[in-house]
């Protein structure tokens, strides 16, 4: 099975009139069709190709007199599909037959559309689907008449429509109008009657989120059902797991697609790692797939299939989940137990923010898009039990080896994107009366964390994560120009605590120091500008505005200067060295009441 660029997802009603089963509507030879063009159809062209040539008789009707030029009537006649289609039975109780019980040895083309006349199918059916199909297979070289958004005349006979559209070309217009081809379109034209053609449209769609772990979010995304913060913005720590989730949903008129190809890509961008382990659910099956080695294991899996493959590319840092036939998840009866057209298929991971992150704007972006399977006419048969990923695409020459003039049969929807947001703290230690910086003062950073104390650890000032253990907390020191950072934290509320003074210097009074970060970030599924910049729109250090990164659009640094005063501390109230004052004094005030006593004494022996 070759591999086609694009996949869409919409298919047209297939409108069957057979007027040769309803004379009285037919006056003339030659009837109007209209292609009725909406904005969300621009590239596509209709063409009709004539099945059968006739005259119309106001009397007897449509006479049909030999096959179109260059269709493959011999070929039709002959197509075992053909005439294993049933026959309606007649009122009059008369037995089912087949086409081909009811031919013979008859392929001449007058036989064989009475043939299809009596097949007598209604609009829309699956029957008409399949007799669609099978007169499409023996065009041959007919040659097509191109049907516009103007009323043009076809010729009496019957006629059927393709829908054109060139998702090869949409994709060079960047995907920006998700599409797909209709399903063949029968009409058997002859009276003075205008036919409008609007195809129905269903294409799947897809969102991607990413679960903000401070910032209350008072609307849920568009297929979430919980109260999670699901939202299009968020900020984290460096070090920490951010989760996101995918969101897609499938078409309509997924039942007119004898498979169907379903590949979400979604690009995290070098500042996240590798996902380690992800969840799929579709209905009710859930599928994981894990890493293991370089590579990832699928469970939950169709028995001994491998329908589901997810693919990390390291060079795009992309992952990739694809269905070659997402149909296979039916609950049960594939036939008549179809998935829901409205639900939803989710992915969801956790991917952890490295070092590599950039601080404020311009954010980690990243997307998601879904390949989707676009033109049901192809027949798109995958094998989901070998070591290959089948790809819808109409082999156009005949020859599975060539794919360079194959017909795509896919599509892409637009992409989705999130953003993910971290923050640096730049402390600076100094003088409380002359202002310099002072080298050497030492600091702890801590939070807390579901009523935790957690302590940060950093190494080159980036955090790596946090520690419940204060033993094990980095420590922050001020170098010579009294700078140390902290690169990479959450919006939120932190305590500094100063442990160790510059030399000469005190600690503050009051070492604990709160340390409130507040970004203003874009929430409730508000950013669709996909521009960073209104993303992220102001940070606030303790409710004062940071100037910083505005004029270079690098904002997202906060800065804090703690003062230290010069002197020696005197001990704390009930110290060691009161006692030793105290004491002291006694043995003062004792030795000179001694002293008084003895000279008061000699001066009365005088």
């Amino acid at each position: 099975m070759k591999r086609t660029r694009r996949f869409a997802a919409m298919i047209a009603a297939m409108a069957l009139t057979a007027t040769m089963a309803v004379p009285t509507m037919m006056s003339a030879n030659a009837t109007n069709v209209t292609i009725d063009i909406t904005a969300d159809q621009a590239g596509h062209t209709y063409n009709a190709y004539q099945i059968f040539t006739g005259d119309y008789d106001a009397t007897l009707g449509l006479q049909i007199s030999d096959y179109g030029s260059g269709y493959n009537g011999a070929d039709l006649a002959a197509d075992n599909a053909f005439k294993g289609l049933i026959i309606t039975p007649a009122v009059d109780g008369t037995p089912a037959v087949t086409v081909g019980d009811f031919l013979g040895t008859n392929t001449d083309a007058a036989h064989v559309a009475q043939a299809i006349e009596k097949l007598n199918y209604t609009n829309n059916s699956s029957q008409a689907d399949a007799l669609a199909k099978i007169l499409a297979k023996h065009i041959g070289s007919a040659t097509a008449k191109q049907l516009s958004d103007k009323a043009t005349n076809l010729s009496a006979g019957y006629w059927i429509v393709f829908d054109n559209y060139n998702a090869a070309a949409d994709e060079e217009n960047d995907n920006e109008n998700p599409d797909a081809t209709s399903k063949f379109i029968l009409r058997v034209s002859g009276a003075d009657e205008q036919i409008e053609i609007t195809p129905k449209k269903s294409y799947p769609t897809v969102e991607k989120k990413v679960l903000e772990n401070v910032k209350e979010a008072t609307e849920n995304a568009t297929y979430e059902q919980t109260n999670k913060k699901w939202n299009d913005v968020a900020d984290y720590n460096i070090g920490d797991a951010v989760p996101f989730k995918l969101y897609g949903t499938l078409p309509s008129t997924i039942n007119d697609y004898t498979a169907y190809y379903y590949k979400f890509t979604d690009t995290l961008g070098t500042q996240f790692d590798q996902p380690d382990s992800i969840t799929i659910s579709i209905g009710e099956k859930t599928l994981t797939a894990t890493l293991n080695g370089s590579e990832y294991t699928v469970s939950g899996d169709t028995s001994g299939e491998k329908n589901c493959r997810v693919k990390w590319d390291s060079e795009k840092h992309t992952l990739e989940i694809s269905f070659e036939n997402i149909k296979k998840y039916y609950t049960s009866n594939q036939e008549t137990d179809l998935i829901s057209t409205d639900g939803i298929i989710t992915v969801e991971y956790t991917a952890v923010l490295n070092n590599t992150a950039n601080i404020g704007l311009p954010g980690q972006e990243n997307k998601v898009d879904l390949e989707y399977s676009s033109n049901p006419n192809i027949e798109y048969s995958p094998d989901t039990s070998d070591g290959t990923e089948d790809k819808p695409s109409d082999d156009d020459n005949g020859t599975s080896s060539d794919t360079s003039d194959d017909t795509p049969g896919t599509d892409k929807t637009p992409e989705d994107k999130v953003i993910v947001f971290t923050y640096e703290l730049d402390v600076t230690k100094i003088d409380g009366i002359t202002k310099d910086k002072l080298e050497g003062a030492e600091f702890t950073l801590s939070r807390v964390n579901n009523s935790t104390t957690e302590y940060v650890k950093v190494e080159s000032g980036k955090v790596t994560g946090w520690t419940s253990s204060e033993s094990d907390a980095s420590t922050l020191t001020s170098d010579e120009n009294g700078l140390f950072k902290v690169i990479g934290l959450d919006d939120g509320t932190y305590t500094l605590t100063e442990t160790k003074a510059p030399d000469g210097y005190n600690l503050p009074a009051a070492p604990d120091f709160e340390v409130i970060i507040t970004a203003t970030t874009a929430n409730n599924q508000t950013w669709d500008s996909f521009d960073p910049k209104e993303a992220l729109t102001s940070i606030k250090l303790n409710n004062v505005m940071q100037d910083d990164g505005v004029a270079d659009g690098s904002r997202g640094h906060v800065a804090l200067d703690v003062e230290n005063n010069k002197g020696t501390a005197l001990p704390s109230t009930g110290g060691m060295g009161t006692k030793l004052f105290i004491a002291g004094g006694g043995i003062t005030a004792t030795f000179a009441a001694i002293y008084l006593v003895s000279k008061k004494r000699a001066k009365d022996e005088d």
